[in-house]
């Protein structure tokens, strides 16, 4: 799994923010054009790795509340179970733990979602200048 920050810093590398689109011929649309084409596709497969980390996040934390279910079947100390109360709170505190490591990786492929519309309109308008 990687890191949310480098997914940052990847796509800040990509140098979208503040990108200006001015095309005065042809020739520069062109370019334009094959850039955002390629931008395109890196935030294409970046956002793929995001779900593909919050899948395993997710698979990794219902394991984790398989195995407290699992072990309130054993007895624990003076041969007790552990409390109904117990088991609840175990399970609240790794879905709290599991929506915040996610929420990270969400955020980022929110922002890739708006940066793709971005490139779609900026697309649009580049064949616009076609024309």
């Amino acid at each position: 799994m990687i890191s949310p920050k480098f997914y940052e810093k990847q796509i800040q590398e990509l140098g979208i923010e503040g990108m200006i689109i001015d095309i005065e011929n042809v020739d520069e649309a062109s370019i334009l054009s094959d850039k955002l084409y390629t931008i395109e596709r890196v935030l294409e497969k970046i956002r793929h790795n995001i779900r593909m980390d919050i899948r395993t996040l997710r698979m990794e934390y219902i394991e984790r509340i398989k195995e407290i279910n699992e072990s309130s079947k054993v007895l624990g100390l003076y041969n007790r179970q552990k409390s109904v109360q117990d088991k609840i709170k175990e399970k609240r505190k790794l879905i709290d733990e599991r929506d915040l490591r996610i929420a990270s990786y969400e955020s980022i492929e929110y922002a890739i979602d708006e940066y793709l519309i971005q490139i779609n309109d900026a697309k649009s308008y580049i064949s616009r200048f076609y024309q």
